[in-house]
């Protein structure tokens, strides 16, 4: 499933649960303003108070009954809407129970109720209570958390978990979901300054959870470029984003900076095929092409047909699944070489634990023949730190002379897919999309079937082909598969073929401010119903 449809999917799932949970909760508030304030003063003053055994021992057994029915709804055989129906009953449930208490009571602090009956009290508010006691809490959890009686890093989390369900930002990247067996974290305001945010808030670098989450679930992590579903109404939306805003807590990370204003051309690589002969097309001009930005179209200012150049980077997964097959890689090596146009420029990176640049681009066939004998197989499997290499040390610059390609041999497993193997890449796979994304590159995996008949390995070879075909997908290039590494050679004669039907289009976007934004794009061929253009799905407007 493409990547664009896959987060759709998963956002549109997010976006129903709680319009759903929205319509069945009408506007009905549990407290007052004059009841929040005197929680606020409560919780402020720090006066002594007595342990309250008996409100902790309700809250621990409501944690408890919480538990049991979100595990049997998260089980994996209870269909979605079952799932929601047992989620929505317990919230109508726990939601007037946590109410009461927060009447009778206010908020359950660690003076009044122990720490376990604190954290239960904070794990029913975050799990099983609706979304608009949750917003009517924040001032609440602002106070509990000045007076250290909640934890900044869950107070973060929460945050985001309500900022999420009413379609606004998240601020702390905290939010994921799992779709197609996949991590999609959700889109984070201000991205730049979230680190900034996340230290304030006592969180380690985005980057540094990634990797946790990536090595914990054996799972790459990719992030949402695209805009998240408004579920509630518009005022709603407005009051998530100042009630959750942070600043009462000391938030002092800026926003952005102020956005430029300049005109860029932007430039796309796209590819022509034919649904019935089954091939790609050479023979079309610039007025048969449209160009979408956003839903408004472009002018293209820019076209070149398939003879302009490429910069070619062979890039080859020499780990140790391919040990005894080095002299097929070499002689398809050299194939791909011989079958490449004479005025593109190639280079050859191997790599397994770390890449190894065999040779740097050239158009000299002679010294790029001659280094193939250079080529060894070893080690582990760090697939994404090689593709990340390859792309900002080998690669050379955009130009419009010259288009850029990656064709990237590789069963695609890289070592933290595995639980059996070492530690894996340095680079989170969420990073090296954005890599891809930003690079222009064509990125053309060639998967590479090494997985045999292990039942253990399935489903990280499943995972392994996902992440090479949204590379793929998110560069605008193709995938390709070979059976086997003797396929290889048919296979590179097919992509070098392939390469030399791509078109160069390019034009000056009306949307000219350069805010970092992301660009949704679409390629139309109007007077061509039987013509599926590919191209990358859009670009970060930096």
């Amino acid at each position: 499933m493409p990547l664009n449809k896959i987060i759709a999917a998963g956002l549109v799932v997010v976006a129903a649960i709680f319009v759903c949970q929205m319509r069945a909760e009408g506007q009905e508030k549990c407290l007052s303003p004059d009841d929040t304030q005197n929680i606020i003063t409560k919780i402020s003053s720090q006066q002594t108070v007595t342990l309250n055994k008996k409100l902790a021992a309700e809250l621990l057994k409501l944690r408890a009954q919480t538990q049991k029915v979100l595990q049997g709804a998260l089980a994996d055989n209870v269909k979605e809407d079952e799932r929601k129906k047992r989620i929505a009953a317990l919230k109508e449930k726990t939601t007037p129970e946590l109410c009461g208490i927060l009447k009778q009571y206010g908020w359950p602090t660690t003076q009044l109720v122990g720490a376990e009956g604190a954290a239960a009290a904070f794990y029913l508010l975050r799990n099983s209570v609706t979304f608009s006691l949750q917003l009517e809490m924040m001032p609440i959890m602002a106070a509990a958390v000045k007076n250290n009686d909640i934890g900044r890093p869950d107070f973060a989390a929460l945050v985001d978990r309500i900022r999420v369900a009413a379609g606004v930002k998240q601020l702390f990247g905290t939010q994921a979901i799992v779709n197609n067996g996949l991590f999609i974290l959700l889109p984070i305001e201000a991205e730049a300054q979230v680190d900034a945010r996340r230290e304030q808030f006592g969180l380690p670098p985005l980057a540094t959870q990634l990797h946790s989450m990536e090595e914990t679930y054996h799972r790459p992590v990719l992030k949402a470029p695209i805009a998240m579903v408004n579920a509630y109404s518009d005022s709603v939306k407005r009051e998530v984003e100042t009630s959750t805003a942070g600043r009462a807590l000391g938030l002092t990370a800026e926003d952005d900076e102020v956005v430029r204003v300049e005109t860029n051309l932007a430039n796309l690589n796209v590819s022509v095929y034919d649904s019935k002969s089954r091939s790609y097309l050479t023979t079309l001009a610039q007025s048969d092409f449209q160009v979408f930005e956003d839903g408004r179209e472009q002018t293209i200012t820019f076209f070149a047909k398939t003879d302009v150049p490429f910069d070619l980077v062979l890039l080859i997964d020499v780990s140790s699944s391919t040990r005894d097959k080095v002299g097929l890689i070499r002689k398809s090596t050299r194939r791909f070489i011989e079958a490449a146009r004479p005025a593109d420029r190639l280079a050859v990176v191997t790599f397994s634990s770390i890449p190894n640049v065999i040779s740097s681009l050239t158009e000299n066939r002679a010294p790029l023949l001659e280094s193939i004998k250079n080529i060894e197989s070893e080690g582990g499997s760090n697939v994404w730190d090689a593709l990340s290499f390859t792309l900002s040390k080998v690669l050379g610059p955009k130009t419009l002379e010259r288009r850029r390609a990656v064709v990237f041999m590789t069963d695609g497993v890289d070592n933290k897919l595995s639980a059996f193997a070492g530690p894996g890449s340095e680079i989170t796979f969420a990073d090296l999309l954005e890599t891809v994304r930003r690079s222009e590159a064509l990125i053309i995996p060639i998967y590479l079937d090494t997985e045999g008949n292990n039942p253990l390995a399935r489903r990280e070879y499943e995972t392994a082909r996902r992440t090479l075909a949204l590379l793929a997908e998110e560069s605008g290039g193709v995938y390709y598969k070979a059976k086997k590494i003797e396929d290889l050679e048919g296979v590179y004669e097919q992509v070098i073929d392939d390469l030399g039907k791509v078109y160069s289009l390019g034009y000056r976007p009306t949307n000219e401010k350069r805010d970092g934004s992301w660009r949704t794009l679409k390629i139309q061929i109007p007077n061509h119903p039987d013509l599926v253009p590919r191209s990358r799905p859009g670009y970060y407007a930096n």
